[in-house]
């Protein structure tokens, strides 16, 4: 069988595209809902929505989605149980799950219901040129150093037991925090 070398994000792109694209096949494009009136209004109810459901799904990516589809009825259906193995691309320490749950947002913002036309690739890329910006890098591990300033070795589900005894996984509310913050930014852009 022959390979083609892919970029990691190039890969990660594609397969939440296709996982995403599948689950939410055969829905109507999402409509924005009836909104706050201001990105301050959106971003403190986002802020609620996260301070509720990040003690239920204790999960990044589950968190940052259901904050997404609440704001902007996204009606993704199960795209929240696709969603429970993201956090660093199942829990190894690859892309972060807020990471992964904005650019399906995003994703389901931008694109139409003609398969290939590719709409949400610049947003999805200034998406995770931000986080890029801010954190350097959209892996987990790599964030997670970044706001904890420890270095930790995350490559299987166990791993984070350790991070979050040090407390670093204390963390992962306001890099979700940002990342809806910039999602919401780029998905108003097309409202």
């Amino acid at each position: 069988m022959k390979t083609r070398k892919t970029s990691r994000r190039k890969f990660i792109c594609s397969a939440s595209a296709f996982a995403f694209g599948t689950a939410a096949y055969g829905y109507a494009s999402p409509l924005v809902a009836e909104q706050p009136q201001s990105i301050e209004e959106i971003l403190k109810k986002q802020e609620d929505l996260v301070n509720t459901y990040f003690p239920i799904y204790e999960t990044c990516s589950q968190t940052t989605f259901l904050a997404l589809n609440e704001t902007f009825n996204l009606k993704a259906g199960d795209t929240l149980k696709a969603l429970a193995s993201f956090p660093g691309i199942a829990f190894r320490g690859e892309t972060c799950g807020a990471v992964s749950a904005c650019l399906c947002g995003i994703a389901l913002i931008y694109e139409g219901d003609i398969p290939g036309n590719k709409l949400s690739n610049i947003p999805c890329v200034t998406f995770c040129s931000k986080i890029e910006n801010e954190y350097g890098s959209t892996r987990c591990r790599d964030i997670i150093a970044h706001v904890t300033n420890k270095k930790y070795t995350i490559q299987k589900p166990e791993d984070y037991t350790m991070v979050a005894r040090d407390g670093g996984l204390n963390h992962c509310k306001a890099v979700i925090h940002h990342a809806l913050k910039i999602a919401t930014e780029i998905i108003l852009e097309k409202a």
